[in-house]
């Protein structure tokens, strides 16, 4: 464990990152993706710590938190212009026209069996 206790910060975190989605992937039995995933992850936990190695801690900083921040960003920009309030109604949409559709294909007096359970 002598690599992990060698590694700046950054590094650690995003060690730490790949290892969760690692650990998801194999339970879902995607391993082609795990060794994919540990690939690619090792190499930027070496290239982070490569970093700070010749004192560049914050440009590896700037590169972890920079993909949380413009998630933090997009998500409060469309919560700000109800951008889910539009998907909500074609959605809404979508399942009413599933509806009545149902609806009028059916003969004689039968009750509408649904498939869905939004109305």
């Amino acid at each position: 464990m002598r690599f992990i206790e060698d590694l700046c910060p950054p590094a650690v975190l995003y060690l730490i990152y790949i290892v969760v989605h690692i650990a998801l992937d194999l339970s879902l039995g995607l391993y082609i993706t795990a060794g994919v995933k540990l690939v690619g992850g090792l190499v930027s936990v070496v290239i982070l710590d490569s970093f700070c190695d010749v004192n560049l801690g914050i440009v590896s900083w700037v590169v972890i938190a920079t993909p949380f921040i413009i998630t933090a960003l997009a998500t409060s920009i469309a919560m700000g212009l109800n951008l889910d309030r539009g998907l909500q109604t074609l959605a809404k949409e979508h399942f009413t026209g599933n509806k009545d559709k149902n609806v009028e294909s059916l003969e004689g007096g039968e009750a509408p069996i649904s498939t869905n359970s939004v109305y």
